[in-house]
Protein backbone atom coordinates (compact mmCIF):
# COMPACT_ATOMS: atom_id res chain seq x y z
CA UNK A 1 0.00 0.00 0.00
CA UNK A 2 1.29 3.44 -1.02
CA UNK A 3 2.46 5.77 2.01
CA UNK A 4 2.47 9.18 1.70
CA UNK A 5 4.66 11.70 3.87
CA UNK A 6 4.40 14.18 6.13
CA UNK A 7 4.94 16.82 3.58
CA UNK A 8 2.47 15.22 1.40
CA UNK A 9 0.42 15.25 3.92
CA UNK A 10 0.75 19.04 4.65
CA UNK A 11 0.33 19.73 0.96
CA UNK A 12 -3.04 18.39 0.99
CA UNK A 13 -4.04 20.11 3.71
CA UNK A 14 -2.73 23.11 2.36
CA UNK A 15 -5.05 22.33 -0.56
CA UNK A 16 -7.99 21.69 1.63
CA UNK A 17 -7.59 25.02 3.13
CA UNK A 18 -8.14 26.66 -0.10
CA UNK A 19 -11.38 24.95 -0.95
CA UNK A 20 -12.24 25.87 2.36
CA UNK A 21 -11.80 29.43 1.70
CA UNK A 22 -13.74 29.43 -1.29
CA UNK A 23 -16.72 27.71 0.10
CA UNK A 24 -16.92 28.07 3.30
CA UNK A 25 -18.44 30.86 5.92
CA UNK A 26 -19.31 30.75 9.61
CA UNK A 27 -20.80 33.79 11.48
CA UNK A 28 -18.25 34.47 13.98
CA UNK A 29 -16.48 37.49 15.64
CA UNK A 30 -12.20 37.31 15.28
CA UNK A 31 -10.10 40.32 15.61
CA UNK A 32 -8.75 42.34 13.13
CA UNK A 33 -6.56 45.21 12.29
CA UNK A 34 -7.96 48.91 12.47
CA UNK A 35 -7.21 51.30 10.19
CA UNK A 36 -4.64 53.78 11.68
CA UNK A 37 -2.45 50.72 12.62
CA UNK A 38 -1.78 47.03 10.66
CA UNK A 39 0.99 44.70 10.76
CA UNK A 40 2.69 43.36 7.85
CA UNK A 41 3.98 40.05 7.88
CA UNK A 42 5.55 39.03 4.00
CA UNK A 43 8.33 38.76 2.07
CA UNK A 44 9.30 42.47 0.68
CA UNK A 45 11.91 43.11 -1.99
CA UNK A 46 13.68 39.70 -1.34
CA UNK A 47 13.83 39.79 2.74
CA UNK A 48 10.86 38.59 5.43
CA UNK A 49 9.52 41.24 7.17
CA UNK A 50 7.48 41.76 10.50
CA UNK A 51 6.73 45.55 10.73
CA UNK A 52 4.05 47.69 12.52
CA UNK A 53 2.67 50.57 10.41
CA UNK A 54 0.91 53.66 12.20
CA UNK A 55 -0.57 55.90 10.41
CA UNK A 56 -0.69 59.40 12.65
CA UNK A 57 -3.80 60.09 11.71
CA UNK A 58 -4.67 61.62 14.81
CA UNK A 59 -6.23 57.80 16.49
CA UNK A 60 -2.91 56.56 17.38
CA UNK A 61 0.04 57.99 18.25
CA UNK A 62 3.73 56.77 19.12
CA UNK A 63 5.17 57.09 22.50
CA UNK A 64 8.26 55.95 24.26
CA UNK A 65 8.57 53.49 27.33
CA UNK A 66 11.29 53.69 29.72
CA UNK A 67 11.68 50.32 32.49
CA UNK A 68 12.73 50.38 36.09
CA UNK A 69 16.40 50.58 36.81
CA UNK A 70 16.70 46.71 36.33
CA UNK A 71 14.07 46.29 33.10
CA UNK A 72 10.62 45.18 32.57
CA UNK A 73 9.28 43.14 30.33
CA UNK A 74 7.57 44.29 26.71
CA UNK A 75 4.50 43.70 27.71
CA UNK A 76 4.65 45.46 31.07
CA UNK A 77 6.00 48.04 28.88
CA UNK A 78 3.28 48.26 27.06
CA UNK A 79 0.68 47.94 30.03
CA UNK A 80 2.24 51.14 31.45
CA UNK A 81 1.96 53.27 28.61
CA UNK A 82 -1.74 52.37 28.43
CA UNK A 83 -0.43 50.92 24.82
CA UNK A 84 -1.92 48.13 22.19
CA UNK A 85 0.99 47.59 20.47
CA UNK A 86 4.75 47.70 21.11
CA UNK A 87 8.47 46.98 19.72
CA UNK A 88 11.51 46.87 22.10
CA UNK A 89 13.76 49.26 21.71
CA UNK A 90 17.55 49.90 22.23
CA UNK A 91 19.95 48.35 25.23
CA UNK A 92 21.75 50.48 26.95
CA UNK A 93 23.72 51.69 29.56
CA UNK A 94 22.47 53.66 32.65
CA UNK A 95 24.12 56.76 33.33
CA UNK A 96 26.02 55.11 36.28
CA UNK A 97 27.07 51.92 34.42
CA UNK A 98 25.37 50.32 37.06
CA UNK A 99 24.90 46.82 35.16
CA UNK A 100 27.62 47.11 31.49
CA UNK A 101 30.11 44.62 33.40
CA UNK A 102 31.82 47.89 35.42
CA UNK A 103 32.52 50.27 32.26
CA UNK A 104 33.15 53.51 32.69
CA UNK A 105 32.70 54.36 28.59
CA UNK A 106 30.29 53.34 25.91
CA UNK A 107 29.73 54.27 22.80
CA UNK A 108 26.53 53.16 22.71
CA UNK A 109 25.22 55.47 26.16
CA UNK A 110 21.96 57.11 26.20
CA UNK A 111 21.59 60.18 25.86
CA UNK A 112 19.06 60.54 28.34
CA UNK A 113 18.20 57.81 30.85
CA UNK A 114 14.52 58.07 30.34
CA UNK A 115 12.75 60.72 32.80
CA UNK A 116 13.51 63.65 31.02
CA UNK A 117 16.24 65.03 33.66
CA UNK A 118 19.30 62.11 34.17
CA UNK A 119 21.24 62.99 31.43
CA UNK A 120 24.33 60.88 29.88
CA UNK A 121 27.62 62.92 30.81
CA UNK A 122 27.85 63.58 26.77
CA UNK A 123 24.78 65.57 26.87
CA UNK A 124 23.85 67.32 24.59
CA UNK A 125 26.27 65.60 22.16
CA UNK A 126 24.65 62.30 20.20
CA UNK A 127 27.84 61.62 18.93
CA UNK A 128 27.44 58.14 16.77
CA UNK A 129 24.14 57.72 18.58
CA UNK A 130 21.28 59.23 16.99
CA UNK A 131 17.16 60.33 18.88
CA UNK A 132 14.24 58.91 17.45
CA UNK A 133 11.38 61.12 19.04
CA UNK A 134 8.17 62.85 19.11
CA UNK A 135 7.21 66.21 19.66
CA UNK A 136 4.14 66.77 22.78
CA UNK A 137 1.87 67.01 19.36
CA UNK A 138 2.87 63.18 18.35
CA UNK A 139 4.41 64.01 15.33
CA UNK A 140 7.65 62.11 14.33
CA UNK A 141 11.52 63.94 14.37
CA UNK A 142 14.95 62.99 14.61
CA UNK A 143 17.70 64.57 16.32
CA UNK A 144 21.52 63.59 15.36
CA UNK A 145 24.18 66.49 17.36
CA UNK A 146 27.71 65.80 16.90
CA UNK A 147 29.78 68.19 19.03
CA UNK A 148 32.26 66.34 20.60
CA UNK A 149 36.12 65.49 19.75
CA UNK A 150 36.08 61.72 21.65
CA UNK A 151 35.53 60.06 18.69
CA UNK A 152 34.55 60.33 14.73
CA UNK A 153 30.81 60.01 14.60
CA UNK A 154 28.66 61.31 11.96
CA UNK A 155 29.58 65.34 12.01
CA UNK A 156 26.39 66.01 11.48
CA UNK A 157 23.70 67.98 13.17
CA UNK A 158 20.17 67.30 12.64
CA UNK A 159 17.49 68.98 14.71
CA UNK A 160 20.38 70.05 17.11
CA UNK A 161 19.04 72.77 18.39
CA UNK A 162 15.41 71.26 18.85
CA UNK A 163 16.69 68.54 20.89
CA UNK A 164 15.08 69.70 24.30
CA UNK A 165 11.33 69.54 22.66
CA UNK A 166 11.14 66.20 22.10
CA UNK A 167 8.39 64.98 24.24
CA UNK A 168 9.27 61.17 24.08
CA UNK A 169 12.30 59.25 22.48
CA UNK A 170 14.93 56.57 22.56
CA UNK A 171 18.79 56.91 21.48
CA UNK A 172 20.66 54.84 19.47
CA UNK A 173 23.37 53.87 17.29
CA UNK A 174 24.09 53.19 14.29
CA UNK A 175 21.51 56.00 12.70
CA UNK A 176 20.46 54.55 9.29
CA UNK A 177 18.82 57.78 7.21
CA UNK A 178 18.90 61.56 7.97
CA UNK A 179 16.16 63.47 5.68
CA UNK A 180 16.52 60.64 2.68
CA UNK A 181 20.31 60.11 3.41
CA UNK A 182 22.17 56.83 4.16
CA UNK A 183 24.56 58.01 6.63
CA UNK A 184 25.72 54.17 8.02
CA UNK A 185 28.67 54.82 6.17
CA UNK A 186 29.53 57.76 8.78
CA UNK A 187 29.99 55.48 11.42
CA UNK A 188 32.12 52.94 9.74
CA UNK A 189 34.42 52.76 12.20
CA UNK A 190 31.63 51.24 14.96
CA UNK A 191 30.12 48.71 12.65
CA UNK A 192 31.61 45.51 14.15
CA UNK A 193 31.16 41.78 12.13
CA UNK A 194 27.82 41.76 14.20
CA UNK A 195 26.32 44.76 12.65
CA UNK A 196 28.02 43.53 8.75
CA UNK A 197 26.58 39.96 9.04
CA UNK A 198 23.26 38.78 7.53
CA UNK A 199 20.37 38.79 9.93
CA UNK A 200 17.17 39.97 11.45
CA UNK A 201 17.12 43.50 11.97
CA UNK A 202 14.89 46.02 14.28
CA UNK A 203 13.82 49.52 13.18
CA UNK A 204 12.03 52.41 13.71
CA UNK A 205 11.17 55.19 10.86
CA UNK A 206 9.17 57.81 9.47
CA UNK A 207 8.07 59.46 6.06
CA UNK A 208 8.90 62.54 4.41
CA UNK A 209 5.73 64.15 5.27
CA UNK A 210 6.00 62.50 9.47
CA UNK A 211 2.48 60.96 8.62
CA UNK A 212 3.59 57.22 8.90
CA UNK A 213 5.88 55.36 11.19
CA UNK A 214 7.13 51.87 10.55
CA UNK A 215 9.11 49.45 13.22
CA UNK A 216 10.20 46.32 14.09
CA UNK A 217 12.17 43.99 11.55
CA UNK A 218 13.77 43.28 7.94
CA UNK A 219 14.65 39.31 8.45
CA UNK A 220 18.33 38.19 6.32
CA UNK A 221 19.91 42.04 6.18
CA UNK A 222 23.05 43.89 7.42
CA UNK A 223 22.76 47.34 8.70
CA UNK A 224 24.64 49.02 5.45
CA UNK A 225 21.49 46.93 3.37
CA UNK A 226 19.00 48.43 5.86
CA UNK A 227 19.06 52.48 4.19
CA UNK A 228 18.31 51.49 0.78
CA UNK A 229 16.01 48.68 1.61
CA UNK A 230 13.68 50.93 3.97
CA UNK A 231 13.88 53.93 1.59
CA UNK A 232 12.66 51.66 -1.49
CA UNK A 233 10.48 49.67 0.41
CA UNK A 234 8.76 51.69 2.75
CA UNK A 235 9.41 55.49 1.77
CA UNK A 236 11.49 56.37 4.85
CA UNK A 237 12.69 59.57 5.37
CA UNK A 238 14.65 59.49 9.05
CA UNK A 239 15.07 55.76 10.62
CA UNK A 240 17.55 54.79 13.29
CA UNK A 241 18.49 50.86 14.04
CA UNK A 242 16.80 49.34 17.39
CA UNK A 243 18.54 46.44 19.43
CA UNK A 244 17.74 42.89 17.80
CA UNK A 245 19.30 39.92 18.96
CA UNK A 246 18.33 38.83 22.68
CA UNK A 247 16.01 42.06 23.43
CA UNK A 248 13.86 41.34 19.69
CA UNK A 249 10.00 41.60 21.46
CA UNK A 250 7.09 43.00 19.64
CA UNK A 251 3.37 43.08 21.24
CA UNK A 252 0.51 44.15 18.04
CA UNK A 253 -3.17 44.43 18.76
CA UNK A 254 -2.79 42.98 22.58
CA UNK A 255 -0.87 39.82 20.89
CA UNK A 256 2.44 38.67 22.26
CA UNK A 257 4.05 37.63 18.63
CA UNK A 258 7.60 37.69 20.09
CA UNK A 259 10.12 37.09 23.24
CA UNK A 260 13.59 37.62 23.24
CA UNK A 261 15.67 35.84 25.29
CA UNK A 262 16.26 38.51 26.95
CA UNK A 263 13.15 39.09 28.51
CA UNK A 264 14.02 42.12 30.59
CA UNK A 265 14.51 45.25 28.08
CA UNK A 266 15.24 48.62 29.43
CA UNK A 267 12.91 50.62 26.30
CA UNK A 268 10.36 50.28 24.00
CA UNK A 269 8.10 52.15 21.51
CA UNK A 270 4.15 52.10 21.91
CA UNK A 271 1.54 52.45 19.68
CA UNK A 272 -1.31 54.20 22.16
CA UNK A 273 -4.65 55.32 21.13
CA UNK A 274 -6.14 58.85 21.42
CA UNK A 275 -7.70 58.50 24.41
CA UNK A 276 -4.42 56.69 26.08
CA UNK A 277 -2.06 59.95 24.65
CA UNK A 278 -4.60 62.33 25.73
CA UNK A 279 -3.87 60.72 30.04
CA UNK A 280 -0.34 60.78 28.57
CA UNK A 281 -0.12 64.78 27.90
CA UNK A 282 -3.60 66.13 26.91
CA UNK A 283 -2.43 67.12 23.48
CA UNK A 284 -3.81 65.63 20.06
CA UNK A 285 -1.87 65.34 17.00
CA UNK A 286 -2.73 68.99 15.23
CA UNK A 287 -4.33 68.75 11.21
CA UNK A 288 -5.35 65.22 11.68
CA UNK A 289 -6.77 63.62 8.95
CA UNK A 290 -8.97 60.42 9.36
CA UNK A 291 -6.70 57.01 7.49
CA UNK A 292 -9.25 55.63 5.35
CA UNK A 293 -7.89 51.38 4.35
CA UNK A 294 -7.69 50.29 0.94
CA UNK A 295 -9.59 47.20 2.39
CA UNK A 296 -11.52 46.09 5.27
CA UNK A 297 -12.12 42.91 6.53
CA UNK A 298 -16.35 41.43 6.23
CA UNK A 299 -17.51 39.06 8.51
CA UNK A 300 -17.45 36.47 5.70
CA UNK A 301 -13.80 37.17 5.58
CA UNK A 302 -13.57 36.59 9.02
CA UNK A 303 -15.45 33.53 9.44
CA UNK A 304 -12.97 32.30 6.90
CA UNK A 305 -9.94 33.28 9.11
CA UNK A 306 -11.59 31.49 11.88
CA UNK A 307 -12.19 28.33 9.59
CA UNK A 308 -8.20 28.28 8.74
CA UNK A 309 -7.18 28.92 12.31
CA UNK A 310 -9.53 25.93 13.38
CA UNK A 311 -7.31 23.59 10.77
CA UNK A 312 -4.54 25.09 11.88
CA UNK A 313 -5.38 23.88 15.08
CA UNK A 314 -5.85 20.30 13.61
CA UNK A 315 -2.53 20.14 12.25
CA UNK A 316 -0.90 21.38 15.29
CA UNK A 317 -2.83 18.75 17.35
CA UNK A 318 -2.11 15.80 15.02
CA UNK A 319 1.60 16.62 13.57
CA UNK A 320 4.53 18.26 15.24
CA UNK A 321 3.88 21.77 16.05
CA UNK A 322 7.76 22.92 15.98
CA UNK A 323 8.00 21.27 12.39
CA UNK A 324 4.98 22.44 10.86
CA UNK A 325 4.48 26.04 12.15
CA UNK A 326 7.52 27.71 10.31
CA UNK A 327 6.55 25.66 7.66
CA UNK A 328 2.68 27.08 7.38
CA UNK A 329 4.28 30.96 7.92
CA UNK A 330 6.40 30.25 4.75
CA UNK A 331 3.33 29.25 2.45
CA UNK A 332 1.28 32.06 3.62
CA UNK A 333 3.77 35.08 3.69
CA UNK A 334 4.28 33.17 -0.35
CA UNK A 335 1.10 33.47 -0.52
CA UNK A 336 0.78 37.15 0.36
CA UNK A 337 3.10 37.71 -2.06
CA UNK A 338 1.57 35.81 -5.35
CA UNK A 339 -0.69 38.77 -7.07
CA UNK A 340 -4.14 38.05 -4.60
CA UNK A 341 -6.64 39.91 -4.24
CA UNK A 342 -6.46 42.57 -1.51
CA UNK A 343 -8.91 40.61 0.27
CA UNK A 344 -7.10 37.35 0.14
CA UNK A 345 -4.58 39.17 1.31
CA UNK A 346 -6.05 40.63 4.37
CA UNK A 347 -7.39 37.01 5.45
CA UNK A 348 -4.29 35.33 4.84
CA UNK A 349 -2.39 38.69 7.72
CA UNK A 350 -5.05 37.68 10.25
CA UNK A 351 -3.77 33.91 9.78
CA UNK A 352 -0.02 34.83 10.19
CA UNK A 353 -0.65 37.23 13.32
CA UNK A 354 -2.39 33.61 14.50
CA UNK A 355 0.42 31.53 13.45
CA UNK A 356 2.75 34.15 15.54
CA UNK A 357 0.60 34.81 18.57
CA UNK A 358 2.62 33.39 21.98
CA UNK A 359 -0.02 34.90 24.14
CA UNK A 360 -2.07 37.80 25.18
CA UNK A 361 -1.12 41.09 27.35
Amino acid sequence: MHMISFHQKLSLVAVKMMVVISFFSLLFFFWFASAYQEILIEERGGRPIRVIKVVLDGEHYVVSAVAKQWGETLEDLTKKMGGISAVNGAFFCPKDYSYCNGKTESNFERVFQGDGASYSKFRPDTSIRGIFGFLQDGSPMLVQNKISTHDVGLMSNINAERIDELYFWISNFPVLLIEGDDVTAGAREYIDSKLTGKGNRNFICSTEDGKTIYMWYIGSASIRDMAPYLKKNFGCYNALSLDAGASAAMVYSGKVLEKGSRRLITDAFVVVDKEAYLKLNGIELAGAVPYEPSYTLTQQDLAQVKKLTTIIDAIYKTYDKSTYKQKLISMFRKLINSGISEQKQAIYNQVLIYLFTLGTL
